[in-house]
């Protein structure tokens, strides 16, 4: 087995003890014993929990990457395009939830560098994604703005204020599987409105 191999072999392991068990109970020692590893030979590849953590966190957010962006790229109508992206968010939550869950154990304002790092790729990636929902309001004529980069940015800003909002009036960082979805619900109706405002009105 090559080094990639072994790698993306503890990755997988990692995903079924992780969401099964939780983060924060699945031991290192565990991850190794199930496939057959010396810790010392986990330890090469990972040399801590939260490297390993950070590097399943990479995996998952990227296993449907291409789909997603493909279906989103099919979707002509902005405001449906929209509605996916909000809803293919939310169910890789609710897949994932066991994993995710364990970000709450970090201040948000002060994630670990392996995090941080992640956490800036994904970042930019779903204002890449928000910019090309946009762009098709622009290039149909439907909306008349003048940067649709800027105007995904403040659309970004607001939902993820919006999260952090209800995590901060709630009993949790992170809410728990059907408060995601009264998220989404909120989440969606906001977004609307802002579509309706970008939206050239006739008549």
């Amino acid at each position: 087995m090559s080094q990639d191999q072994k790698q993306e072999a503890i990755l997988e392991a990692a995903i079924r003890r992780f969401a099964h068990f939780g983060v924060a109970k699945a031991t290192m020692a565990e991850i190794a014993s199930d496939l057959s590893l010396s810790k010392a030979s986990l330890y090469y590849y990972f040399p801590d929990k939260l490297s390993l953590y950070a590097a399943v966190i990479k995996k998952i957010t990227s296993e449907n990457e291409k789909q997603d962006e493909e279906d989103l790229a099919k979707e002509k109508d902005p405001f449906k395009a929209l509605v996916l992206y909000l809803e293919r968010r939310t169910d890789f939550i609710i897949r994932y939830y066991n994993i995710l869950e364990f970000l709450r154990t970090f201040n948000p304002m002060r994630m670990p560098e392996p995090l941080e790092s992640v956490f800036i790729y994904l970042k930019k990636r779903e204002l890449a994604r928000l910019t090309s929902v946009i762009e098709k309001g622009v290039s149909t004529g439907l909306f008349k703005i003048k940067d649709a980069r800027k105007t995904a940015e403040l659309l970004y800003e607001f939902l993820d204020g919006f999260r952090a909002s209800l995590a901060l009036h709630g009993a949790n960082f992170f809410p728990d599987k059907k408060q995601f979805q009264s998220i989404l619900r909120k989440e969606i109706e906001f977004s609307l409105i802002f579509f309706n405002g970008l939206t050239i009105k006739k008549g």
